[in-house]
């Protein structure tokens, strides 16, 4: 038999090749993008809604919401999937501190191979709502309740 030393040259070209094709055309995400996006829902005439986010390595940054108003941030999942991000949220003398993307200890989980992630984190009087969407906007019925102010 005959030894081709060129062949495991040529299949690991075939591959790469394959790969950019279908992450070209969006056929497959192997690394989508996160989109967290929060939305001051409370009422008119209260407090502005303080939210902080914050990574190992980033910090977002301390926004400052009118009722009606949003604040977004997009990252990316990093190579060894352990990703953390969690928020302080500030309304009055109500606050609440939690992951907002981390594996699968957070309402926004990511997926493997799958389209980007909209994480919507809606706050009200009642408490903090969330919605997972392909799709910036989801419909009020998407969002579930998640956690209470303390």
């Amino acid at each position: 038999m005959a030894y081709y030393p060129y062949t495991k040259i040529q299949l690991s070209i075939l591959v790469s090749f394959v790969i950019n094709i279908v992450m070209m055309t969006n056929a497959l995400k192997f690394n989508p993008t996160i989109t967290e996006r929060f939305i001051n829902g409370l009422p008119k005439n209260t407090p502005v809604l303080k939210v902080h986010c914050q990574s190992k390595d980033d910090d977002v940054g301390v926004r400052t919401l009118k009722v009606g108003e949003k604040f977004d941030f997009s990252f990316h999942q990093n190579f060894l999937g352990n990703t953390h991000f969690y928020c302080k949220f500030e309304w009055g003398s109500k606050s609440n501190t939690f992951d907002v993307f981390y594996k699968q200890k957070s309402p926004c989980r990511f997926k493997l191979f799958k389209a980007d992630i909209y994480c919507t984190w809606l706050m009200r009087d009642s408490g903090i709502f969330f919605a997972r969407s392909k799709n910036p906007n989801p419909s009020p019925s998407d969002f579930r309740f998640v956690y209470p102010w303390l």
